[in-house]
């Protein structure tokens, strides 16, 4: 039986990467001299931005230290986060969170992103009120594909990891879910690039009613 479901935030919950493939080309480009190609910037999604800075910095030697580069980075993301005239949801998901929750499965969500980050999406979008527990990037050790961040939630909740389902929108998010031991819905989001949603158990491209409906039987184990 299905207890718990971890949604991913950006591209899942909401359309923010198309922001992301844009911001950090030109960051890194204008900030710290370096080009960076359209594979590297799918490899981003889901990693956080630690990780991502501190792999340039030994790769190319950069002076300051990776938290520098992080905060500097997330300085001008929320500037322009918060300077967006809306940030909506993608389409079905506030149906969606409300069919679950109203029929009972718990909802957690775990980001690779900054906290602050995540708690402004979340309150720009109207989301965060259906969240019991939020785990950021910053929570854990290491982001996706380590599966901690999932794992943690199952831990927080009280239930094993076969009565979870992940919600993810990447690569590593995905890789990450199927190492925690978890069912996983790999979400094809055109505006995430280029991912490999592969080892999800399902795929699926828009939340439909169907799709609703056929994660409702999760919770009976009807998995059709």
């Amino acid at each position: 039986m299905k207890k718990l479901f971890i949604f991913d935030m950006d591209g899942v919950l909401i359309d923010s990467e198309p922001i992301y493939h844009h911001f950090h080309p030109v960051f890194f480009r204008e900030r710290l001299g370096i080009t960076l190609t359209n594979d590297e910037v799918d490899r981003f999604t889901g990693v956080s931005s630690r990780e991502i800075y501190a792999h340039y910095k030994a790769l190319h030697n950069l002076p300051e230290t990776t938290d520098y580069y992080v905060n500097q980075e997330y300085d001008l993301l929320m500037e322009h986060f918060a300077n967006l005239p809306e940030l909506p949801p993608i389409a079905g998901i506030p149906a969606l969170l409300e069919t679950l929750r109203g029929n009972g499965f718990r909802l957690v969500l775990s980001s690779s992103n900054q906290r602050r980050m995540v708690q402004l999406c979340l309150k720009r979008s109207g989301l965060e009120s259906f969240f019991e527990n939020v785990l950021s990037g910053e929570d854990v050790p290491r982001a996706k594909p380590d599966p901690e961040i999932f794992s943690r939630q199952a831990v927080h909740v009280g239930v094993s990891p076969d009565e979870c389902v992940v919600i993810e929108d990447s690569t590593n998010g995905v890789k990450a879910a199927k190492a925690a031991g978890m069912f996983c819905i790999g979400f094809y989001n055109p505006n995430s690039g280029n991912q490999d949603l592969s080892p999800a158990d399902w795929q699926v491209d828009a939340w439909t009613s169907p799709v609703v409906e056929r994660m409702l039987t999760m919770g009976q184990n009807i998995l059709v």
